[in-house]
């Protein structure tokens, strides 16, 4: 419906295109209506419903008018607005009569709107809700009044200055001098056995319940507040829910049992009726049900009774037999085989046969092509001339993909799907077995801005060397680890500086810890290597992508019987398990645009303890000491970065014994000697990032003993 009014809209302002309406609201096709024709429409309260309508291309005037004539509505033209009503009221000043015409309206609203047309105050007391057709022409307002009000015995009209009062009689049980009209006798409602019997000529909806309930005796609660006049009720031999619903179908109510109590509700007269109507299917073999709005007589185009469903080419028609019988005959009239058409079977070879569908042109779409199940053909009955297009739109849109092969030199297939520029789109790759390679089946002009883009994106991620060395440095104040010398001073056969020291610890070093950090350092680490104060955990080069996670594990598992017993039987079981100690050091590094290299370190030493005051190696499991760091640095690359921290303390015992004496009792103490020191140790991580791919090329470590000769004694530059 909002593609048709788009369509609609932009054809002239005063013409109204051919359109259907399937069970729209009736008021929801007059704003439609009125936007096609940009014109002002008004609809009050009385239009209620649905409808189904086939407008045909004509003027705004006449799709109005035969739509509302159609509908059994009326509509007046003023200040350039229509405005669209159920009632149709003219009141002459002069002769102070009235003209009304109303099809299927409210009651109560149709006195409303006599009084406004009329200018006349009408009060009045709760009213039946039913509705009424109304056609009266040159009586007064009280004349019509009393027409409308004609059908209900207690209701009267009274006249006084001018105004009018629509009252309603009391009820026989308000009190004793309530009209004997809606009382109905003890005597109207008979039980016999299980069956009952009822004969009431007329009465309120109230009294009859009233008494069918004390006559049962049951309890029954009433929740409609407005009282109906019913007439006419004989029934013989009912059960008492038969009698019950019959009541209620008379007064548009339903009930619902819960417990011994019946609750007496209202609905609406259409929901009712239902129960009353037939539901027809129609299967249409000779003509498409397109066609069927079109051909329908002017008294059926507005009919609510029929719905059509084009993708079974079905129509599907509710109500009456009496309302459907017309119907039907109209419908086997038409569907009458044509002596030109005939089934055709038609083939799709690249397009999917439902897509090739779905881009057919609306006059061959109305010939209704079914889909041969378990193929991408379908059929169709055609004429010879339908059969001559259905071929040429085959020609025309069903044309196989040409593709050119597109290779990619870093990227993978998968990653440029995962990360498509904004000039292809996903359905325009077809993968192959080769992840470097793929078709591209969009235009030559997008062909072009894929290379394009592929020259921006298709490049290799950077790569990251790692120089990774781990040292541990240990402090005691039990021990005397020695002195290692080292002094730089003027030589007194040369200008420059000379270093009289050995570096031969840290020729055995793969990570250049001289040219990185400088010879002091060097110098400092050399001696604490010799003297056994440091030593080295780690010294490797690790390599990776840009992005890629990094892990370096040095450790040592160890294995225990872990033993669970069942308190019930005694029954011992075990599990083996691990627990690792060492050192586990991951790196995730990044490199940005400007060549500055982000990295995330997490840096974990464990230790399982030994005997002792530190723990008991019996323990099952053992106990175990960890040390753990997580950083983020930023560096350039080839500068290098420290971290430290990793700190333990220990304490060692040491026991020196003279043989044979230390173990006699008592004195043996006298011959030993205890010494108890404490022990500092620390964990530190050197780490240089190279934006870099790694060559593979072995370190010569004769050629850098000579580099640093040259650098930092001879001094000459580099």
């Amino acid at each position: 419906m909002a593609l048709l009014l788009f369509f609609s809209t932009r054809a002239e302002a005063q013409r109204i295109r051919e359109i259907d309406f399937r069970n729209q609201k009736v008021a929801d096709i007059l704003m439609a209506l009125a936007e096609m024709g940009k014109r002002s429409i008004l609809v009050d309260d009385s239009v209620t419903g649905t409808a189904t309508f086939h407008f045909t291309d004509s003027e705004f005037e006449e799709s109005l008018s035969r739509f509302t004539d159609a509908c059994r509505l009326f509509y007046i033209m003023k200040d350039n607005a229509y405005y669209v009503s159920r009632i149709k009221i003219e009141y002459d000043d002069a002769k102070q009569t009235a003209k009304v015409f109303s099809e299927d309206v409210d009651l109560e609203k149709l006195i409303k709107s006599l009084s406004r047309a009329a200018g006349k105050t009408i009060l009045y007391d709760a009213l039946p809700r039913e509705q009424i057709s109304v056609h009266e022409e040159g009586s007064s307002v009280r004349g019509v009044l009393r027409i409308i009000m004609k059908k209900y015995s207690e209701y009267s009209v009274e006249e006084e200055d001018g105004c009018y009062y629509i009252r309603k009689a009391q009820d026989a049980v308000m009190g004793s001098s309530a009209s004997a009209r809606g009382r109905v006798s003890s005597s109207a409602i008979r039980k016999e056995g299980e069956l009952y019997s009822m004969n009431v000529v007329r009465g309120s909806f109230s009294s009859i319940l009233a008494q069918l309930f004390k006559t049962a005796k049951k309890e029954y609660s009433l929740l409609q507040r407005v009282d109906a006049s019913l007439e006419n009720l004989y029934f013989e031999n009912k059960t008492f829910d038969q009698l019950l619903r019959i009541v209620l179908e008379q007064a548009n109510c339903d009930y619902a049992v819960e417990g011994s109590v019946y609750y007496v509700f209202q609905v609406e007269r259409r929901d009712i009726v239902k129960k009353f109507k037939n539901t027809i299917v129609v299967q249409l073999q000779n003509i498409s049900v397109a066609d069927v709005s079109a051909l329908l007589p002017p008294d059926f185009s507005g009919s609510s009774f029929m719905r059509l469903d084009k993708n079974t080419n079905t129509a599907y028609l509710t109500g009456s037999e009496e309302e459907l019988k017309p119907l039907v005959d109209f419908l086997e009239l038409i569907d009458v085989p044509s002596e030109d058409k005939a089934y055709m079977r038609f083939e799709v070879k690249f397009l999917a046969v439902k897509d090739f569908l779905a881009l057919l042109p609306k006059e061959l779409a109305e010939c209704t092509p079914q889909i041969i199940p378990g193929t991408n053909d379908f059929t169709a009955r055609v004429s010879s001339g339908a059969e001559k297009r259905f071929r040429d739109c085959i020609r025309l849109l069903d044309r196989k993909s040409e593709g050119e092969s597109v290779r990619l030199k870093y990227l993978r297939t998968d990653d440029l799907i995962k990360n498509l520029p904004p000039s292809i789109n996903k359905e325009e790759i077809a993968p192959t077995s080769d992840p470097s390679v793929f078709f591209f089946t969009g235009t030559k002009e997008k062909l072009a801005r894929l290379r394009a883009d592929l020259r921006v994106i298709d490049r290799p991620k950077a790569q990251i060397r790692y120089q990774l060395l781990i040292m541990q440095y240990q402090k005691s104040n039990g021990f005397s680890w020695g002195d290692n010398a080292y002094s730089l001073g003027e030589s007194a056969e040369s200008a420059g500086y000379g270093i009289a020291g050995s570096f031969a610890s840290l020729l055995s070093i793969q990570f250049d810890i001289v040219s990185e950090f400088g010879y002091k350092l060097a110098a400092e680490l050399n001696a604490k290597l010799t003297e056994d104060k440091a030593k080295v955990l780690a010294d490797t080069t690790l390599n990776g992508i840009s992005g890629q996670d990094i892990k370096f594990e040095n450790t040592d598992v160890y294995r225990y019987r872990d033993y669970t017993v069942n308190t019930e039987t005694g029954e011992k079981t075990g599990v083996t398990r691990e627990i690792a100690s060492g050192i586990i050091l991951k790196i995730n590094g990044w490199v940005s645009g400007d060549g500055m290299i982000t990295m995330d370190v997490s840096a974990e030493v464990s230790k399982q303890d030994d005997a002792g005051d530190n723990g008991d190696s019996t323990k099952n499991p053992p106990p175990s000491s960890e040390r753990a760091v997580t950083t983020q640095v930023r560096t350039k690359s080839g500068t290098p970065i420290i971290i430290g921290g990793l700190l333990q303390m220990e304490r060692a015992e040491n026991v020196n014994k003279i043989p044979i004496l230390a173990h006699i009792p008592l004195i043996g103490k006298l011959f030993q000697n205890v010494t108890i020191s404490d022990v500092s140790t620390e964990m530190v991580i050197y780490i240089v990032p190279y934006v870099h791919i790694a060559d593979g090329s072995v370190i010569d470590y004769h050629s850098r003993n000579e580099e640093y000769y040259r650098k930092y004694v001879l001094r000459e530059a580099s």
